[in-house]
């Protein structure tokens, strides 16, 4: 991120506010930089947000920064001079951080995470590690990280339980040493404006946390209730194939498509979110190593601190994705079962339709021998009674030889009727 010319004085009272803005939020702060001005005065910069200010012996400092819908807000206190003086604590500075609070209570109340800085002036690093030793044990805290960043004592304190602030923000020491004035203005103005990069990457992250911070707190109790009713359908599955009906399996693979459908637009709009939190890890991460930070004794630096408070929050994004895309390949086989049940469903009634089919051709192939043989007969019949017709005037100059004839002609006429069906089938 490239800055404006930097304040040319020292700052004593710092803090860096960011929220979540919403587009559509009529309470968005796009103009309070320009109100603050019209109050106090001073050097206004509408195309980089700043006002550089004065209030009686104490110089003032805001600027906005925003990306994406989060936005950050620096507020700064101090005065020209350096306070050289070799001092066994780091002074309270009230009046700076008076004038402070008042730019804050121009702002939001509600900030997502705030950056509070105390920034005091040693003449060398033995001199820093005492007020820090100092500091540290009048405020009644314990250190979380300290390192040597761009020639500064930088050092994070332990966050306080029920504070005010919010649960994410962090209580920043920095103490300058060991070089001129303008190089230790500078390095700490600097290091100021880091740190709004920082609060935007975080910033942003947190957005993306509390978006979904909903679903996360429902997986455990959304995954035991699909993993209940996989093995319910599971069970149903392991009945003996005539006790399931194909109606109960049209209606399991509905809901199982259903589910699996919901469980995948869920995974591809976390997955998305995720890409974003790597990328903006990437951010962070760069950003932290052009800080070239120097490890103090033991303690942890503060740029390991922050990417491990980074990462924390990309896990439950991570764990959704692998825990909601093992649900979908439990319910993918539990498809592949319906399916394969309902495939042994169909090819059994294909069988018995084919059976039935065929029994059914039996019967009619039978009943049409059956006819034929009837048509045979009829024929035969129809021609012995023709012959019968013919020889009744005969029968008084013929009589027992006509009676006998009948009986002669019957095979005749059968032979006579199969040769005519043959005939007339061969035909057709």
């Amino acid at each position: 991120m490239g800055y404006e010319e930097l304040p040319k004085w020292f700052p004593y009272s710092i803090y860096i506010l960011a929220y979540h803005i919403e587009a559509e939020d009529e309470h968005a702060p796009q103009d309070i930089v320009e109100k603050l001005s019209h109050r106090y005065g001073g050097d206004y910069s509408r195309d980089s947000s700043s006002l550089d200010f004065r209030s009686g012996s104490i110089s003032g400092y805001v600027k906005r920064l925003s990306e994406g819908n989060s936005q950050v807000f620096l507020l700064a206190a101090g005065t020209t001079e350096l306070d050289k003086e070799s001092l066994n604590s780091i002074p309270s500075y009230k009046e700076h951080n008076e004038l402070v609070e008042s730019l804050r209570a121009s702002l939001p109340k509600e900030p997502a995470y705030i950056y509070a800085l105390r920034v005091a002036y040693a003449t060398n690093e033995k001199e820093a590690r005492t007020l820090l030793q100092h500091h540290v044990k009048n405020v009644g805290r314990h250190l979380r990280s300290t390192g040597l960043v761009k020639g500064c004592m930088f050092a994070m304190l332990q966050v306080v339980r029920n504070s005010p602030m919010p649960t994410c923000s962090r209580e920043l020491v920095v103490l300058p040493y060991g070089r001129g004035s303008e190089a230790v203005k500078g390095a700490v103005w600097t290091l100021c404006f880091e740190v709004c990069s920082l609060a935007l990457c975080t910033g942003e992250m947190g957005r993306l946390y509390s978006e979904r911070r909903l679903m996360f707190e429902q997986m455990d109790a959304s995954e035991s209730s699909t993993q209940l009713r996989i093995n319910e359908i599971l069970a149903e599955m392991r009945r003996p194939v005539d006790e399931i009906q194909s109606g109960d399996l049209e209606e399991i693979l509905k809901e199982i498509t259903i589910q699996f459908s919901r469980l995948s637009t869920l995974a591809s709009s976390m997955r998305r979110d995720y890409v974003k939190a790597q990328g903006l890890f990437r951010r962070l991460e760069n950003l932290l190593k052009g800080w070239h930070e120097k490890p103090m004794d033991v303690s942890v630096t503060n740029s390991s601190v922050e990417m491990e408070d980074f990462e924390n929050q990309m896990v439950p994004f991570r764990d959704f994705i692998e825990r909601t895309e093992a649900l979908m390949a439990q319910l993918n086989t539990v498809l592949d079962s319906v399916r394969t049940y309902l495939g042994i469903q169909q090819q059994k009634m294909t069988i018995m339709e084919q059976t039935s089919s065929k029994e059914q051709l039996v019967r009619l192939v039978n009943l049409q021998e059956i006819l034929h043989k009837l048509e045979i007969l009829i024929v035969a019949v129809y021609l012995t009674e023709m012959m019968k017709i013919i020889l009744e005037p005969f029968e008084p100059l013929l009589h027992e030889v006509a009676k006998l004839l009948p009986a002669v002609f019957i095979p005749i006429a059968l032979l006579i009727s199969v040769l005519i069906s043959r005939i007339l089938h061969k035909e057709h």
